[in-house]
């Protein structure tokens, strides 16, 4: 009968040695070609693998102006001495549209000489200045959440996190000249792309390690040895009540 206490501490042993560990869960959102405004979705986090405990998010994003035109719509003949061009890009989220949280807003800018060396360029009236291929570079920006921030219960549960993308070019013209009133006909066509890298920080669930062979077979043979020596002592014991 004493055998049995024994296995039953040995099984407890082995169910109750539970572990946790700290873990990373990433995923990528490829923007593609970003428009005007534009959908996207990314997974939640699953609370059936642990606890949450912080959030990033790391925005990537590429423009560039493939062709603009600026148009003098003054009286008279304007010098143009600069032109600035913007193109800024705003993240909503957990948003379908842009009526959810401002989660990211970051804007390039990039400042073209008209004339080259020359530094200006004189129009007049309904002339245009046309450019092309103007790199804006590469907008970087990285987000943190921790629990308690506002939108964190958002990251998770089983579905997707709703996140929307705006995406505008502009531009600002210096000028000097009779008649100037800043009224310009100005036409961009811009392109971006980039991705959101969303990285899930959290402590996995326990777990119940796997003993190793070697373990078991210890374990095991301590107990086939416990029951031999108690069957040995009990068949001694019959025999000597016999007698």
């Amino acid at each position: 009968m004493k055998i049995i206490p024994a296995l039953l501490t040995l099984t407890f042993a082995f169910s109750t040695a539970l572990t946790c560990r700290a873990d990373v869960i990433s995923q990528t959102v490829d923007f593609g070609t970003i428009t005007s405004g534009s959908q996207f979705y990314f997974n939640q986090f699953n609370t059936a693998l642990g606890t949450l405990t912080g959030v990033t998010l790391d925005w990537t994003v590429n423009s560039s102006i493939s062709s603009a035109s600026v148009t003098n719509m003054n009286s008279g003949s304007v010098t143009v001495n600069k032109i600035v061009f913007t193109n800024t890009v705003d993240g909503y989220l957990p948003s379908v549209g842009d009526t959810g949280n401002l989660a990211e807003e970051g804007t390039k800018t990039k400042t073209v000489t008209p004339g080259g060396t020359v530094g200006s360029r004189t129009l007049t009236t309904g002339q245009s200045y046309n450019l092309s291929n103007i790199a804006l570079g590469t907008l970087t920006d990285s987000n943190s959440y921790a629990p308690g921030d506002a939108d964190f219960n958002s990251f998770k549960g089983t579905g997707t996190v709703p996140l929307y993308i705006t995406n505008t070019f502009g531009a600002t013209v210096t000028a000097s000249g009779s008649g100037v009133t800043n009224s310009w006909l100005t036409s961009i066509t811009g392109t971006s792309t980039g991705n959101l890298q969303v990285t899930y920080e959290y402590t996995a669930a326990p777990i119940a390690p796997v003993p190793e062979p070697p373990s078991l077979l210890l374990g095991f043979g301590g107990i086939l040895g416990m029951a031999g020596f108690a069957f040995k002592r009990r068949a001694k014991n019959t025999a000597a009540a016999l007698a």
